[in-house]
């Protein structure tokens, strides 16, 4: 579970296709993916049609900063010596595959960060594009790692490239890839999609673990399309660290 959340999957944009309004016309006013599962117990199934962003939006992450207190728990993570690195993957329902960071072919010196605690770590520019800003079907759904590496930079490569083929093989980018082609989409669907995406995480979690990596912090942010969206930043607090993310337009 995140230690860190904004939002809810929950509330993502959907909407009854015109041809189930046509035959309950109740159901006209629900507008979130929660509102819609409700409705199923009584009309079964409701046909869905996702609702798009008006603007273009996406996230980046400008800065990463260690809090202090947490010695006794994270006692190596705040030696000197010691490297943090983050991992990110985001994703819509626009069929379109997950947005990942930092993928296939990044060098680890740029990936890993030194870090002491207390010290903030501001990237140039907005920060970090995580999600570049495009137009989002139903929402906008990420999720960030922190880390702290015990592995040596070529065992760190490795396990990036892992990460990164386990991202592109999961079921939930398979699961997106058929929303694309699909000709209706159902409740069915979306339960797919969360269900897809926590095995993920999972999958990524254990992977690090396996290779003797130290968690830190888990960010996990849901933005539904059809809210408000401007640009500037946001900052959030976990146990062991405090991020800003920068929000695109």
């Amino acid at each position: 579970m995140a230690l860190i959340q904004h939002g809810s999957f929950d509330n993502f944009s959907a909407a009854a296709t015109a041809k189930a309004l046509e035959a309950q016309a109740a159901i006209g006013g629900l507008r979130t993916f929660s509102m819609l599962r409700e409705a199923a117990r009584d009309v079964q199934p409701v046909p869905i049609e996702f609702k798009t962003s008006a603007t273009p939006r996406g996230l980046a992450l400008k800065s990463i900063k260690l809090m202090q207190g947490f010695e006794g728990f994270l006692q190596r993570l705040f030696n000197p010596t010691n490297e943090v690195y983050f991992l990110c993957w985001a994703w819509d329902f626009s069929g379109n595959p997950p947005v990942e960071y930092p993928g296939l072919g990044a060098a680890p010196q740029s990936c890993l960060i030194p870090m002491k605690v207390g010290q903030l770590r501001e990237f140039l520019g907005a920060g970090i594009a995580l999600f570049p800003a495009r137009t989002i079907t139903a929402g906008l759904a990420i999720r960030i790692m922190l880390w702290e590496s015990d592995q040596s930079t070529r065992d760190f490569g490795k396990a990036m490239i892992e990460l990164s083929n386990t991202v592109k093989t999961s079921e939930l980018t398979n699961v997106l890839s058929l929303i694309a082609m699909a000709t209706g989409v159902t409740g069915a669907t979306i339960t797919a999609v969360a269900t897809a995406a926590g095995e993920l995480t999972k999958s990524i979690g254990a992977i690090l673990r396996a290779n003797s990596d130290d968690y830190v912090d888990f960010y996990e942010g849901y933005y539904p399309a059809s809210d408000l969206w401007s640009a500037g930043d946001e900052t959030y607090q976990g146990c062991a660290s405090e991020i800003t993310l920068t929000r695109l337009i």
